[in-house]
């Protein structure tokens, strides 16, 4: 598979805080793929990672409806296993978004949106931001270039008051970047 000409997509990690009881890789799968499948997106690729999922779109989606959407649908999935356990047994997750070129390789996917994606999610600032919201179930990022495409009026589920503006520090290189914890579901 080495060669396929890189393509640009959209790209989505999703890590998750240690959950007593739990070091199976499994539940943050389950949790993922309900969270598509209830947000309509039928036409991604999943990867499991050591330290989360990623997930690879088809070109040409709507990229503010999936962000969006499938934000606010790993929210209620969160709460509805959550809703009933106490601190230490409820799932806690951080999810990111960036958009760049992406090859398919024997590995898997690859490319400098890849590893930006991992490391918004990885990142020091949204790990803070869940933990400092002990509350909260999600908390989710956004590369500032991503969110400049799509925020109010572009789409109106996006606006760029309801996020607090960070930089993330990665290796070689600082990504501008936008935090979000989302409140108890509804």
């Amino acid at each position: 598979m080495d060669g396929f000409d890189p393509v640009r997509r959209l790209c989505v990690a999703v890590g998750a805080e240690e959950c007593a009881g739990d070091d199976s890789p499994a539940w943050i799968v389950d949790v993922v793929e309900r969270a598509s499948m209830a947000a309509g997106l039928d036409r991604i690729t999943l990867q499991v990672l050591p330290a989360g999922v990623l997930l690879v779109l088809n070109s040409g989606v709507n990229e503010a409806r999936v962000v969006t959407d499938l934000t606010r649908e790993l929210h209620n999935v969160l709460w509805r296993r959550n809703r009933r356990l106490d601190g230490g047994q409820r799932l806690r997750c951080r999810i990111s978004f960036h958009q760049g070129l992406v090859r398919l390789t024997d590995e898997g996917f690859e490319g400098q949106a890849v590893t930006a994606v991992g490391d918004l999610c990885a990142s020091d600032d949204l790990r803070a931001e869940l933990a400092g919201s002990p509350q909260h179930d999600l908390a989710m990022i956004i590369s500032g270039q991503l969110l400049d495409d799509l925020a109010y009026p572009e789409s109106a589920g996006l606006h760029r008051g309801q996020f607090r503006q960070v930089t993330v520090t990665v290796p070689g290189r600082l990504i501008p970047a936008c935090i979000y914890t989302l409140g108890p579901a509804t």
